[in-house]
């Protein structure tokens, strides 16, 4: 996948089908071998909201997966299942870490007190500059733009504001797409400085209703992220402003991630040894920086499983948002009945 340099799209000896699965394990993982879940927000409402519904992961369907997940696997923090493989000490049966990207306030109500209840570790790895933000993260809000305006408008407003005027391929109508588009065009991040400034820009001239304030609904708050150790979930980095490692160089990388490291282990008293990359977009600086800076294992969103020979810093994850449940899940674990 682009910024995965020095890695394979799908690590060797592996065979993924579409969905990301590796089709192999049709049987129990080996015994040296771990999988790393992915998701972002869970959310208590099945009507999707402003941001891409790519984000979301209902609620009901989580907990369908935590029956699974109990029933057949053995889960483990995120650092004690990379260090058991890492020393050569064998794994519980069908090893499985749960991990959560980004600083949803949502996830406090519907992820914590399941996974409490239940006993099982997870990661959080947080964005850190999200945490306290009253206003949208960039992406955020440019998504929460386009819902407000509707594609049409949101077009023409894009090409008042463009110089050179670019027009918009048909294809990438669907927000996160435009997105996408919108910063090959500008040749910046939205969440770069430039890209705020930007953002301010597009607000005015739309005429859209202002977003100041909705991070407050949005995001975490220091107190909520130190309660998180009392839920036995791990803190992980996930950089401060969420911005594209590839797109930046060794100097702003290591600030991006120092700078969370700082942040998290003063709110959790705890060391932050664990990354992953946002996006799952990384090159050769990230991974040097990263390890420079304490970091034992990052987490990719390259499909696969982990083994002894997967490189700490590039371990494999899936993201499971949108699998429907039991039966996708148990085919992904490779458990049987």
């Amino acid at each position: 996948m682009p910024g995965c340099t020095g890695v394979d799209p799908v690590p060797r000896g592996k065979v993924v089908d579409a969905s990301g699965f590796d089709i192999r394990h049709s049987l129990p993982q080996q015994e040296d071998e771990f999988v790393v879940l992915m998701y972002h927000r869970v959310t208590k409402s099945e009507k999707p909201d402003f941001l891409p519904s790519a984000l979301n992961c209902p609620v009901s369907r989580f907990l369908e997966h935590l029956t699974v997940l109990r029933k057949y696997c053995s889960i483990l923090p995120l650092e004690e299942a990379w260090n058991l493989v890492r020393e050569g000490r064998r794994l519980p049966p069908r090893t499985v870490v749960l991990t959560f990207d980004d600083c949803w306030y949502e996830n406090m109500k519907t992820v914590l007190d399941p996974l409490a209840e239940a006993a099982i570790p997870a990661t959080f790895f947080v964005s850190a500059g999200d945490i306290d933000r009253e206003e949208l993260h960039p992406d955020h809000r440019f998504y929460y733009l386009a819902s407000q305006v509707g594609a049409e408008q949101l077009a023409r407003g894009l090409q008042a504001i463009l110089s050179p005027p670019s027009m918009i391929p048909p294809e990438e109508t669907a927000p996160w797409k435009l997105r996408h588009w919108l910063e090959r065009v500008l040749g910046y991040e939205l969440a770069s400085p430039q890209g705020c400034v930007f953002l301010d820009t597009l607000e005015k001239g739309l005429g859209a209703p202002s977003s100041a304030g909705m991070g407050k609904t949005l995001y975490m708050i220091s107190d909520q992220v130190r309660s998180l150790l009392t839920y036995g979930v791990q803190v992980g980095n996930h950089t401060v402003n969420h911005r594209q490692l590839t797109a930046l160089g060794e100097a702003e990388q290591r600030a991006e991630l120092a700078e969370a490291q700082r942040i998290l282990s003063a709110l959790t008293g705890k060391p932050v040894r664990t990354l992953a990359y946002p996006y799952g977009l990384f090159n050769d600086i990230s991974v040097k920086v990263a390890a420079e800076l304490g970091h034992g294992c990052a987490c990719t969103v390259i499909p696969g499983y982990n083994d002894g020979d997967t490189d700490p810093m590039r371990l494999c994850r899936i993201d499971v948002t949108r699998l429907p449940g039991q039966e996708l899940t148990i085919r992904l674990l490779g458990a049987t009945s």
